[in-house]
């Protein structure tokens, strides 16, 4: 597999092109009803530069402001590299969009010296009233990070905790690029229903390429996460109804993809996750999620590794050649415990593993046993093709009836 050439991949988004990377499909819209729609508004025209000296914080806000005040309307934001000093706050029913990733860029100015938690983010301070049908598209987030020396700052964020206010709903990211930030690229946060993260790119953040935080009904779709120092796609805080298909996450410094912090009915699907420091695909604490048909190949660790799961399927993944860190070490799929929780009542039916490089897996599927209370009870291993790990295709207490239900 070759590394995704970054210019190629946003020229490609931007012009719309038939045939997307890796098969994804061009006809992925946003859903219906969160185009704002009504008033039409140029940032220029509220005094933005875009020459990437200019401080545009100020012209931007208003011209969404505007929007707002109109009844709900759209920003356009022409192509160029607009500065800016704190957060562009999106109101209900407003849309922010540009000329695509690469060609209209919002940037953190050098040393700006404050958090900005979203260079767009949703508003923070509003009434009890749900902020509702906002949409971001065909931009860049650039936090600049080479050139900041404090503060801490985000890409997007959205949402709002529980115990403030009522959750943000309907709020789209389409064709948006976020890169370089010391914090999150995407961190739609607690609680956001509806979240729809569409063709969107983060890169060589400090923290998660994706943070999916506290999302109710939430589809994260023909994404690309690479460079991230920790994970690509980390779904937390109890997610839940969220389906993550089509996404890519590669070269990451921790997990291609993470679910934790007791998220449910979870979909990662038809997604590829290869080259990354850490697992392919990570669980942890989480119950009654959905892993299948997807790509997990070459990461440095497992392939897949379920600690202290129930409930959760693992089906017709395409799993090889991971534990490229060290060889006859990892698994390509590993359950196991997290210290006094088991996984238990599991199913890891017809995934094709293998691993033919000249580092290998130890074991192709690794359950370990526990210890005293805490044991893996209860999980079916049906129909997998395993075979090329170093030690044993499979680890278990009786290797002979796993064999048996195996190809």
């Amino acid at each position: 597999m070759q590394s995704m050439d970054r210019r190629a991949f946003l020229k490609t988004m931007a012009a719309g092109a038939a045939t997307l990377p890796f098969g994804l499909s061009p006809a992925i819209q946003p859903p219906p009803g969160t185009n704002p729609g009504g008033l039409a508004l140029n940032a220029r025209d509220f005094g933005a530069v875009g020459d990437g000296a200019t401080d545009d914080t100020f012209a931007i806000q208003s011209a969404v402001n505007a929007a707002f005040a109109a009844g709900g309307g759209s920003v356009y934001v022409p192509a160029g590299v607009y500065l800016v000093s704190a957060s562009i706050e999106m109101l209900s029913h407003t849309a922010l969009f540009g000329d695509g990733m690469g060609a209209t860029t919002l940037k953190v100015r050098d040393e700006v010296g404050v958090d900005i938690i979203g260079v767009i983010r949703t508003q923070i301070g509003r009434s009890d009233q749900a902020l509702t049908n906002v949409r971001v598209s065909d931009l860049t987030l650039d936090g600049n990070r080479a050139n900041q020396s404090s503060g801490l700052q985000f890409g997007f964020f959205a949402g709002v905790k529980s115990d403030v206010r009522p959750p943000d709903e309907d709020v789209v990211c389409w064709r948006v690029e976020t890169h370089s930030f010391q914090g999150y690229g995407f961190d739609p946060h607690e609680l956001t229903d509806r979240l729809f993260l569409i063709e969107c790119v983060s890169h060589n953040n400090v923290r998660d390429g994706f943070a999916v935080d506290g999302i109710i009904n939430g589809v994260v779709r023909g994404c690309i996460a690479f460079n991230n120092i920790r994970h690509g796609f980390n779904v937390i805080t109890s997610s839940r109804n969220v389906i993550l298909d089509q996404n890519i996450a590669y070269e990451n410094n921790s997990n291609g993809f993470t679910i934790q912090n007791g998220s449910f009915d979870i979909h990662i699907t038809g997604c590829m996750a290869y080259k990354n420091i850490g697992d392919g695909m990570y669980c942890i604490g989480v119950n009654d999620n959905v892993i299948s048909n997807n790509m997990i190949a070459e990461n440095l660790e497992n392939g897949i590794r379920l600690r202290g799961c129930a409930r959760t399927t693992i089906v017709g993944n395409r799993i090889r050649d991971n534990s490229q860190s060290e060889h006859n070490r990892f698994s390509e799929i590993f359950v196991d415990d997290d210290g006094a929780i088991p996984t238990v009542d599991c199913a890891i039916m017809s995934n094709h593993i293998t691993s033919n490089k000249e580092i290998r897996a130890r074991y192709g599927i690794r359950e370990t046993p526990g210890d005293g209370n805490v044991l893996q009870v209860g999980n079916a291993y049906l129909a997998n093709r395993v075979n090329g790990a170093a030690t044993s295709d499979f680890a278990m207490n009786d290797v002979t009836a796993i064999r048996a239900m195996n190809a």
